[in-house]
């Protein structure tokens, strides 16, 4: 079981521009990019990271809750490519709603693109 103290609310951010939520914890940034699809109805979670020094804490948990929060707020839909984007769909299916047309969670696993150079 985690302490609370490991499950410290954390503060997600989000650089448009950049297309990624982001947040800094204990020196390192943890991020969930993503980039708009279907001329900005959907929004495409490619990748997601967190440190290994900070696995197990519930933030790349918090990171999807915030994609999904905003897709919620702004009418998108969300297409998980990223295989942590998927895992967060098929534990959370009260979110399942949000998934665009044609994604099928059960079948298809994601696969995170690799590292971008991306600034936030």
């Amino acid at each position: 079981m985690q302490s609370e103290d490991k499950k410290a609310k954390i503060k997600i951010l989000h650089n448009e521009k950049e297309g990624c939520f982001f947040c800094d914890v204990d020196g390192h940034r943890c991020v969930a990019e993503h980039e708009m699809k279907d001329q900005g109805k959907a929004l495409d979670v490619y990748r997601t990271f967190v440190h290994s020094d900070l696995r197990g804490r519930g933030i790349a948990e918090e990171l999807l809750k915030a994609v999904v929060d905003y897709a919620a707020q702004n009418g998108i839909k969300v297409i998980p490519s990223c295989s942590y984007a998927v895992t967060y769909f098929r534990r959370h299916k009260e979110h399942q709603a949000l998934l665009a047309d044609g994604v099928n969670i059960e079948e298809d696993g994601g696969s995170c693109r690799i590292p971008s150079m991306k600034k936030v």
